[in-house]
């Protein structure tokens, strides 16, 4: 996506998911907002949430009730020049702007752009809809005092179970997908004899032999007193809900990489938990990548400085599966590594 300077409006023909997402408050809280605005009451409103959790989707649903009066301005990447923030006088009174984390640049000198942002929805006659990553804006609320620009903060909660399925399922048809049971199931009985191969080296031949197994699963279950096991669907979205605690974009990746198209088992929600182990530069150009949400090599450069070895860095951010590099050259966190990089970070306090 390249960095947006005018005005742009977005696609209709995505698929309304903020229905089904279950953010009906939030919509209705920005539209109250938007009609007190409109009988002379002006509160901006920001938008706040980490990465992934869909206020991007928000937004655009909001631009999409409102196309006749909104205009909308997408930043893609770091705005180092104050025309990108400037409207013509012709822009509509409803002014939403996506990732208004790429509004500063982390180093001395860098806010500029910043103090020029607050200073254009403080005085306009407009009011601004704006999104932030959540850890830019605790880091600006704590410097700046940023909420006392944004009296109306929608922070996304975390989604419920039934609107994750709803979110991975409204991607396909109906039944398309088929949910298979792990191989050790309620109908196997709790021991049983199967077949094992083995290598005979010396003969160079395998042969077949008969081995005992328990079938642990149905034990445990027996053991637990449970009355019912939970269908494959059930287990699949209790596993894909707790891995990512709710983060829509987290949970569609666990869910593609374990889908074996058209099948999906339990067995394929993958567990997720990275060991951090970083220097101090590392830790903190993550940090920079985690708040931003992506961010070029040059980027990451400009602010770290030119005596850095940026290389060095990415690289053993990139070795260690932290982050990966996009389409578009920005390097971001992995999805499935969000929740350990995330925990790591407050650890050291590089967000809070």
């Amino acid at each position: 996506m390249e960095n947006m300077v005018g005005i742009q409006h977005s696609s209709s023909r995505e698929k309304d998911f903020v229905e089904v997402l279950g953010l009906r408050e939030e919509i209705e809280k920005i539209q109250s907002t938007i009609a007190d605005f409109e009988t002379g009451k002006k509160l901006n409103i920001a938008i706040v949430a980490e990465p992934l959790k869909g206020k991007t989707t928000l937004s655009d649903k909001i631009e999409r009730i409102n196309l006749n009066r909104a205009a909308k301005i997408t930043f893609s990447k770091i705005v180092q020049n104050k025309n990108e923030i400037s409207l013509p006088d012709d822009t509509k009174k409803i002014v939403i702007l996506d990732n208004c984390h790429f509004l500063y640049m982390r180093k001395p000198g860098g806010f500029d752009i910043f103090y020029e942002f607050l200073d254009m929805i403080s005085f306009q006659n407009r009011i601004f809809i704006t999104t932030w990553n959540t850890n830019s804006w605790k880091f600006l609320n704590e410097a700046f005092g940023l909420g006392k620009y944004f009296p109306v903060q929608i922070f996304i909660p975390a989604f419920e179970k039934e609107n994750l399925r709803l979110f991975i399922l409204n991607r396909y048809e109906k039944d398309e997908i088929k949910f298979a049971k792990d191989e050790e199931s309620e109908e196997e009985p709790f021991f049983y004899i199967m077949k094992y191969p083995l290598e005979l080296a010396l003969l160079g031949k395998k042969i077949f032999i008969l081995v005992p197994k328990i079938n642990i699963s149905y034990l445990k279950n027996r053991l637990l007193k449970k009355q019912k096991i939970e269908a494959a669907e059930d287990q699949v979205f209790e596993k894909l809900y707790l891995e990512s605690k709710g983060n829509p974009g987290i949970a569609l990746r666990i869910w593609e990489l374990g889908l074996d198209y058209p099948v999906m088992k339990p067995k394929n929600i993958g567990q997720f938990s990275y060991e951090v182990d970083l220097e101090y530069e590392e830790a903190f150009t993550l940090s920079l990548i985690l708040s931003y949400q992506g961010l070029t090599k040059s980027e990451i450069t400009e602010i770290m400085g030119p005596m850095s070895s940026v290389d060095k860095i990415l690289y053993q951010l990139l070795s260690q599966e932290l982050i990966l590099k996009d389409e578009n050259d920005s390097y971001r966190v992995r999805p499935e590594a969000l929740s350990s990089v995330t925990t790591y970070m407050e650890k050291l306090r590089l967000v809070w």
